[in-house]
């Protein structure tokens, strides 16, 4: 039997304490590998999965609401974007919910439609305000695993009504405009391409005046009514409506009819014109959503001063009335320039909605019109400038524009040779007006450039270009351009675009005629400025 003596007993007990530690860590150590091998495993699968999705898309929603401050909503009602589709995520559709009165904020849903794609799907959105430069001004993202059909965003983007209305409105609202944006992309995807969607919200403000007359008001009975007014636009018609109490009072009413959605609230104020020509003061002015008001005057009252207020049995009333309304458009764009428009209407008074879409050029039919001109696929007609030609086709010019038309039907020279001469217009006017006529889109337009395009369509007679360019000019104009636009009006004997800009100087007098641009219209078209300071002076009186 072997004998371990005392030393070497220690010197195995000192040999299994060191080699235990040793193998623990050596176990741990490999066991620590398999694990990062397993993650390492896991992330590559998931980043081929979510970031490597070269078919994940995401789309960029820019929504810009127009003179907001036209906008008179009651606490809590909405206005409501156009509807925009995301075909890459399930064919659902959107939409933006504004409440510029949440309380003491101005808030942004996003909002699901309830009749597209599966009943939930998982997104990620930012919802932001913009600045005129496309700076983020206020963000929120947000991570929504199940957005049902019909449901609106847990969370808002939101700012407060004082830091958006004054604090920061040059910020916010530059031109009374409020640019909204919302980016939206699958959850489980990273996308590597993105679709940019437009829209535009526009409230307007539409002032008129007028008198009206009733003869033989005494023979006026309970229930009866006369049309004193139809607005010229079509937009609206007012009626004197006699309604009987059952007191057997006899109270007047102004009652409207409307022809259009796009109307949501209006203001009237009504004066009696007495016989010696002066307006009394007997008047209601207040905005209101129904359909008539009573005056503050009955027929008892008049009759009891008929010398005064009916002289020859005849009511004279003088009115003023306010209406404000909006319109909308949706823009598609998958490369950066807007495609498409869809003009749309207020349906609902309680939620503004102007996201019901009218008939739209489809995004394939404008890929291969616009292909066919960047590529001059079997051009038969040039349009040539002094610096540069434009391969052109002479069926689409035929069908956008009338002058175009004309001229092919009938100019066997023009037919012959092959090209237009322009030689008064600009290259990028050329360029956008084919453009528009090809694609039935404007682009990124200025003042000058739409000035310019609006004069082109005026020469070749492209009636919807020149209406747009009519429209963008009274949306964007300010007392630095209005000048420029009263001038281009005046030439080209545009009675609407003219009215809005008189109206347009009416409101901001002040600015206009202390801006450069007025003492410069003064001196090379004295007579326009006449007309609008004879205007401001009657307006003053009244």
């Amino acid at each position: 039997m072997e004998v371990i003596s005392v030393s070497g007993l220690f010197s195995n007990y000192w040999y299994f304490i060191l080699i235990f530690p040793v193998l623990y860590i050596i176990l741990q150590f490999h066991k620590l590998n398999f694990t990062l091998a397993q993650i390492l495993k896991k992330e590559k699968h998931l980043d081929v999965a979510t970031r490597n999705d070269s078919n994940a898309k995401a789309y960029t929603f820019r929504w810009k609401v127009q003179k907001l401050s036209y906008c008179f909503l009651k606490e809590g009602k909405s206005i409501k974007s156009p509807t925009f589709t995301t075909d890459a995520l399930d064919v659902t559709k959107w939409s933006l919910q504004l409440f510029p009165k949440d309380g003491n904020f101005v808030s942004v849903f996003l909002k699901r439609e309830d009749f597209s794609g599966p009943e939930t799907i998982g997104v990620k959105y930012q919802l932001a305000f913009l600045n005129t430069d496309g700076s983020i001004l206020k963000y929120r993202d947000i991570w929504q695993t199940g957005f049902k059909r019909g449901e609106c965003s847990i969370w808002p983007v939101c700012e407060t009504r004082e830091e958006v209305f004054e604090l920061e409105r040059k910020s916010f609202l530059p031109e009374d405009t409020l640019t909204i944006q919302c980016k939206l992309w699958k959850q489980q995807e990273k996308p590597v391409v993105s679709e940019r969607l437009f829209a535009r919200t526009i409230f307007e403000m539409h002032r008129s005046s007028f008198v009206c007359k009733i003869d033989n008001f005494s023979t006026f009975m309970p229930g009866e009514f006369a049309t004193i007014k139809k607005m010229k636009d079509g937009l609206i018609n007012f009626d004197l409506v006699l309604k009987e109490t059952n007191d057997y009072k006899r109270n007047l009413h102004i009652g409207f009819r409307s022809f259009d959605d796009c109307i949501i609230l209006f203001s009237i104020k009504a004066s009696i014109i007495d016989s010696e020509g002066e307006k009394v003061n007997y008047e209601n002015n207040e905005y209101f959503d129904g359909n008539s008001f009573q005056l503050s005057f009955s027929k008892n009252m008049l009759k009891e001063k008929r010398s005064l207020y009916l002289p020859n049995d005849v009511l004279s009333l003088y009115c003023e009335c306010i209406l404000s309304t909006v319109t909308a458009s949706y823009e598609c764009s998958s490369c950066g320039t807007p495609s498409s428009v869809i003009q749309e209407a207020v349906r609902n008074k309680n939620e503004i909605n102007v996201g019901k879409e009218q008939l739209q050029l489809t995004p394939a039919l404008v890929n291969d019109l616009k292909s066919m001109y960047n590529n001059a696929v079997l051009c038969d007609m040039e349009l040539r400038t002094s610096t540069q030609s434009f391969p052109a086709h002479k069926a689409i010019l035929s069908a956008r524009s009338t002058v175009f038309r004309k001229m092919f039907s009938g100019d066997m020279k023009k037919k012959k040779s092959g090209y237009v001469d322009i030689t008064d217009l600009e290259d990028e006017t050329v360029l956008r007006m084919l453009t528009y006529m090809y694609t039935d889109c404007l682009g990124d337009l200025q003042m000058e450039s739409a000035s310019k395009l609006y004069t082109a369509a005026d020469k070749y007679d492209i009636t919807y270009l020149k209406r747009r360019c009519s429209s963008f000019l009274k949306d964007n104009v300010c007392p630095d351009t209005v000048c420029g636009v009263l001038v281009l009006a005046d030439k080209y004997q545009d009675d609407d675009l003219k009215s809005d800009v008189h109206d347009y100087i009416m409101n901001h007098a002040k600015e206009v005629f202390d801006a450069q641009e007025w003492k410069h219209l003064m001196t090379t078209n004295l007579q326009l400025a006449a007309d609008v300071m004879c205007r401001k002076v009657s307006q003053d009186k009244i």
